[in-house]
């Protein structure tokens, strides 16, 4: 990958055979044959080295998805917070890994096998959770993440909106300057950059999967001038919303 990417859906990197290496976040991840990781795309994530002969297959969840299966909560809350999960089929308890009969059903163009598929994913990510939820955080530090996690799924759900940060505090009943700080603490970055980077990742998607023009598809996003567009986006991306579509459609 040339740029880092970013999502806003949970992705699975899955090593068939093989070994990659990826960078997200501040750390380099290295995944070996049999393993895979998962993620929340919204963090800039690439994939810097791949050993010839690797076979990978990538698994995106829409975070919609994600957010209505309520997973138990420190599994949920791990990865929202930017954490990377890492399994093999062993450690996961795992007799088959799915991801290639998913791929090709979801494929299929039927409506019953796409339904089996996203039933089959939320029994994967049940299995996970109830087997490898990570160490449970004091209560206190589980009540303000009930904050941090109603905060973050708002501005899922409002990013498109002209939304301010005050207006996202008020939302989930928080005094705003309180609500800033928690989600610092708890997040590692500000709630404006959070909302910022989902507005950038949609548009990151829209550039690929559509032929709008960057002027709607910026006004779609949530962002209220095209230059404060391309100022956030090639702060992001590092280059341009044009250079961005050429480059990974070509």
């Amino acid at each position: 990958m040339e740029i880092a990417d970013q999502h806003n859906e949970i992705e699975i990197n899955y090593i068939e055979s093989g070994e990659m290496k990826l960078h997200r976040g501040s750390q380099v991840h290295t995944i070996t044959s049999g393993s895979f990781v998962i993620y929340w795309a919204a963090v800039p994530h690439q994939v810097i080295a791949v050993k010839p002969n690797t076979r990978i297959t990538w698994c995106i969840v829409p975070i919609t998805w994600f957010l209505a299966w309520k997973l138990m909560p420190r599994f949920h809350q791990s990865l929202l917070e930017g954490n990377v999960l890492t399994y093999t089929r062993e450690s996961a308890h795992l007799t088959v890994l799915p991801f290639a009969d998913w791929a090709k059903d979801f494929a299929s163009q039927s409506e019953e096998l796409r339904l089996a598929v996203k039933l089959e994913m939320e029994a994967f990510f049940r299995r996970l959770a109830a087997r490898h939820a990570p160490r449970a955080k004091s209560v206190g530090r589980e009540h303000q993440y009930g904050h941090v996690e109603r905060m973050v799924n708002y501005a899922i759900q409002h990013f498109r909106e002209p939304l301010t940060t005050t207006q996202i505090a008020a939302a989930v009943g928080l005094n705003p300057e309180y609500a800033m700080r928690l989600f610092r603490e708890h997040w590692g970055g500000t709630l404006w950059n959070f909302l910022l980077q989902q507005r950038v990742a949609e548009a990151m998607r829209l550039l690929l999967v559509s032929d709008a023009t960057t002027a709607q598809i910026a006004f779609e996003c949530g962002f209220q001038s095209l230059s404060r567009f391309y100022e956030i986006f090639r702060r992001q991306c590092h280059c341009s919303p044009a250079a961005y579509r050429r480059r990974q459609r070509g």
